[in-house]
């Protein structure tokens, strides 16, 4: 990535958190890079992050509820973004709700993607669009729970998701 380390532009965006070390089925595989980086997937409709989008569409059959349908399997995604690294920022509680660790960061490595039209995202229609990777108009990045903890001072499960801010960066 030639001057990416001379880079200053910066994106906003949204976290999620999830498990990826129980999960085994990521589009890239595990996480390559080294201690202190975490594992992370990129909205397929992202703005800036996306490594493409994801060969699926939205089916409401394939939902029960606010989960998907026994033996749904995950669409094919493209491995563009895998490996690629970036600098996270807490800037803050989703929708302003208070959190510490504001300006705290962490280095995440793209290990997946977080498809918009998967039922695992699509049928959580009581959660925003921007929480699940269904905004077009948003950086919404999925990040492993463990970078919970550096970035926010506090356990995973006892706070928001965050706003973030997302810088490219080389891979440690």
């Amino acid at each position: 990535m030639p001057g990416l380390a001379r880079r200053t532009t910066y994106y906003g965006g949204v976290a999620t958190f999830n498990d990826y070390a129980a999960q085994v089925n990521t589009v890239c595989g595990p996480k390559s890079g080294v201690s202190g980086t975490y594992g992370a997937a990129a909205s397929d409709i992202s703005p800036n992050i996306s490594g493409g989008k994801c060969a699926s569409s939205i089916n409401y059959t394939e939902c029960n509820g606010q989960s998907p349908i026994a033996g749904y399997e995950g669409p094919s995604c493209p491995t563009t973004n895998c490996g690629l690294c970036y600098k996270v920022v807490n800037e803050g509680g989703y929708e302003g709700y208070p959190i510490s660790g504001v300006g705290n960061s962490v280095v995440v490595q793209i290990i997946d993607s977080c498809p918009a039209e998967s039922a695992f995202n699509f049928c959580k229609t009581e959660v925003p669009a921007d929480e699940r990777c269904g905004s077009s108009t948003t950086n919404a990045m999925d990040i492993d729970q463990a970078a919970y903890l550096p970035l926010t001072g506090e356990t995973f499960g006892s706070g928001p998701n965050l706003n973030i801010s997302i810088t490219p960066v080389y891979c440690p």
